[in-house]
């Protein structure tokens, strides 16, 4: 699975996704299965529809947008 965070450069709350995203996958010891991935083009936002940020992407559907989804949330999303 790939798992994009869609954010802007210097984005403190993208990059608190990043890395929620990130102790996720590791608490579930699927750091072999899900590859994380930090986008900052805002090409690639318009791509998927995105205007607000920070956006999680599972394999190219956007799950949450404009906020930051629990643990549980993301947990839900990477199962």
């Amino acid at each position: 699975m790939k798992v994009e965070i869609l954010g802007s450069e210097g984005c403190a709350t993208c990059e608190q996704v990043k890395q929620n995203v990130q102790s996720v996958v590791e608490e579930m010891g699927k750091e072999d299965e899900i590859e994380v991935v930090k986008v900052t083009d805002p090409s690639e936002f318009a791509s998927y529809g995105v205007m607000s940020t920070p956006a999680l992407v599972a394999d190219g559907e956007v799950k949450y947008k404009g906020t930051v989804p629990s643990d549980e949330e993301i947990k839900e999303v990477l199962s």
